[in-house]
C-alpha cells in the first residue's frame, strides 16, 4: 500500500498543479478582456446644434487714473493713439462676441492675453455666458499701468467647431 499512498500523492499534487495553471490562465484572459473593454474608443458627445460664436471686435479705451476719464484708443474716422511716457494710463478692453441670443455652450470659452513687449500682464479664460437680446456677450478685461512698451491683445474663442481669433496692438513707450 505505500506504493499506492504515493501515486495518489503524486495525481494530488498534478492536479494542484492544473488547478494553479488554470487559475493564472483565467485571471490573464480577465485582465486582457477588460483592457481591450477599456480601450474601446468612449460614445462622442452629441453634436452642437448651436451655430460658432465669433468676435465682432475688440474695443480698448485708455483710462486716465489723474483724469479719471476713459478714452477710445482706436477712434472711428481717427488716428490710433499712442502713449509715451503716460504712467498714469491703464487699458480697460471689452471683447464682443457675437452668437445666437439666448443660446448657452458648456466649455465655449473666451481666452483673452494681454503682452506688454514679452511679457504677459493680464490674461483671462472665461466661460461664455448667454448672449443678450442682440447676440452679444462682453468679456472685460482690465490692465493696470504703467506700460511702457508696445501692448498685443489677442483674443480667442475655443471650445467650437471652429475658433474665433482677433488681435490689436496699442504704442506704448517710455524714456526721456
Amino acid at each position: 500500500m505505500p506504493g499506492s499512498n504515493k501515486s495518489i500523492l503524486e495525481k494530488i499534487d498534478q492536479m494542484k498543479s492544473i488547478i494553479r495553471y488554470a487559475a493564472l490562465a483565467a485571471v490573464i484572459l480577465s485582465v486582457g478582456v477588460t483592457s481591450t473593454f477599456a480601450q474601446r474608443a468612449k460614445p462622442k458627445a452629441p453634436a452642437s446644434n448651436t451655430p460658432d460664436y465669433t468676435i465682432d471686435a475688440l474695443k480698448v479705451m485708455s483710462y486716465s487714473s489723474t483724469s479719471g476719464q476713459l478714452e477710445d484708443v482706436f477712434p472711428e474716422g481717427g488716428e490710433p493713439r499712442s502713449f509715451f511716457n503716460d504712467l498714469d494710463t491703464s487699458l480697460f478692453i471689452w471683447v464682443f462676441v457675437h452668437g445666437e441670443k439666448g443660446t448657452f455652450e458648456a466649455g465655449r470659452m473666451a481666452n483673452v492675453v494681454v503682452t506688454e513687449g514679452k511679457k504677459v500682464v493680464a490674461s483671462r479664460n472665461v466661460q461664455i455666458g448667454i448672449p443678450n437680446e442682440d447676440g452679444i456677450y462682453v468679456v472685460p478685461v482690465f490692465v493696470y499701468g504703467p506700460l511702457c512698451s508696445d501692448v498685443k491683445i489677442t483674443a480667442k474663442l475655443t471650445g467650437q467647431k471652429t475658433a474665433s481669433l482677433k488681435t490689436q496692438k496699442v504704442s506704448f513707450l517710455c524714456g526721456e
